[in-house]
């Protein structure tokens, strides 16, 4: 998701749930998304901001999985360790590892895909 009218498209779209973010989407964008809805829940009347609170927790789900994915792959490709990782996410050795794997496994089959789609 990229330019000028997906970017209006994205601002337009109502955003209550983790899946109605779409894949792809940038997270400058969505950060923006998020910070413009816990700012109107900032400055409203409890009671009064159902919408922006639940765009704000499906947002801020969508740039979690996002960061942490890209961070990981961004991490194993500069070369830090399976252990450098676990201190960074907070979790076990074995559980870095086993995400790690996943999260390798699924860019493959990705990269696979994707390179099968092309004409």
């Amino acid at each position: 998701m990229a330019g000028t009218d997906q970017y209006a498209q994205w601002v337009a779209r109502r955003i209550r749930t983790f899946a109605q973010v779409p894949s792809g989407t940038p997270l400058v964008w969505q950060a923006a998304r998020l910070y413009q809805h816990t700012r109107r829940l900032a400055e409203r009347p409890r009671g009064h901001g159902a919408e922006d609170a639940l765009a704000a927790l499906a947002l801020s789900t969508s740039i979690y999985h996002e960061a942490r994915w890209s961070g990981v792959l961004q991490a194993v490709r500069e070369g830090a360790t399976i252990e450098e990782i676990a201190i960074a996410l907070g979790i076990s050795i074995d559980d870095a590892r086993d995400l790690i794997h996943r999260i390798q496994g699924r860019e493959l089959e990705l990269k696979r895909y994707f390179q099968q789609a092309r004409p």
